[in-house]
């Protein structure tokens, strides 16, 4: 695999007379061509705000800060001009909202709602539009018979599907998904995310998917990203970091997961609350929240180093000269 993206330094505050928050922290991350990368943390710890500032979608008083870069394709999309930017959505990147309901234009017919779409960002007349878009919606599992429909005459995962055909109409290089299955219950879920996994085997499919919910991610993600307080504090293999998770608040992450096979064990909540971005603790901001942790904690802020081959994680734990 090559990549296909590349982010380094990227930071987004929100500033207000009195203050400024910074609630993505000097982030970097790569997505490999074909790859799906999972975004994983408690409410409030940047998700959303990361997939924002990657779509350039921060809106006032929030601000992607100079500095940062964002290579799709060796091409930094922080330095086009903001005109420029409607057309690169939908074309090369798409977005999957949080609520499908609220996505779609209730007044529009699904299939005319993609075919404007295809025909905004590809430049062909309505009949070859509309033509793309239901084979779009035939791909993601939509009869033909329900392709006009309106959005309040479909199910919760029908219209999630149509978000996805959306998404996928114009071959973005890669699909952003925040919260894909959030609301739907568990056996839509399972049917949404097969899907996704089928559209990456089909379509060689680029994906970075934000959840809050490691199960979900599990299933269908190559590597994982975890963030705490908007900055990254693990990354690695999915598999390996779900297995093996190295920094105390992954641990804690999974810990926290009902266990469905296995001896009965009782649930392991975090204690206390995610952190206050206005008021973060000094030393690390896991800190008053770790049971591992100890006096320096207090005093030194964790960069993200490599912890073993592949993995990094943002603890003293696994810096050089504390390894064991």
């Amino acid at each position: 695999m090559s990549t296909l993206l590349e982010v380094r330094g990227l930071n987004t505050v929100y500033r207000t007379p009195a203050e400024t928050v910074r609630a993505v922290d000097g982030v970097d991350l790569t997505v490999e061509r074909g790859e799906i990368l999972g975004v994983v943390g408690e409410s409030g710890s940047g998700k959303t705000t990361l997939v924002m500032s990657l779509m350039r979608l921060i809106k006032p008083p929030g601000r992607i800060l100079k500095g940062g870069e964002m290579l799709l394709d060796g091409e930094d999309l922080f330095r086009l001009p903001r005109s420029e930017m409607p057309a690169r959505r939908g074309q090369d990147l798409a977005l999957i909202p949080q609520s499908a309901m609220h996505a779609l234009n209730p007044v529009i017919p699904v299939d005319r709602q993609i075919a404007e779409g295809i025909s905004v960002h590809q430049g062909v007349g309505r009949k070859a539009a509309m033509r793309t878009a239901r084979e779009r919606l035939r791909e993601v599992g939509i009869l033909p018979e329900r392709h006009n429909a309106y959005p309040h005459e479909l199910s919760g995962g029908m219209r999630q599907r149509c978000i996805i055909a959306m998404a996928i109409a114009n071959e973005p290089k890669l699909v952003i998904a925040d919260e894909p299955v959030s609301g739907l219950d568990v056996v839509v879920q399972a049917r949404i995310l097969r899907l996704i996994s089928e559209l990456k085997e089909s379509r060689g499919l680029s994906m970075i998917l934000v959840s809050h919910d490691l199960p979900t991610v599990a299933k269908i993600c190559d590597r994982i990203m975890v963030m705490y307080a908007g900055r990254i504090v693990e990354t690695g293999k999915a598999r390996a970091v779900l297995d093996k998770p190295l920094h105390p608040y992954t641990r804690a992450l999974v810990e926290a997961i009902p266990q469905m096979r296995g001896p009965r064990q009782p649930l392991q909540p975090i204690p206390g609350d995610p952190p206050d971005l206005h008021n973060l603790p000094p030393g690390c901001n896991f800190r008053p929240r770790c049971p591992a942790a100890f006096v320096d904690c207090k005093m030194v802020d964790p960069s993200l180093e490599e912890a073993e081959r592949g993995r990094k994680a943002a603890c003293l734990l696994y810096h050089k000269e504390n390894r064991k």
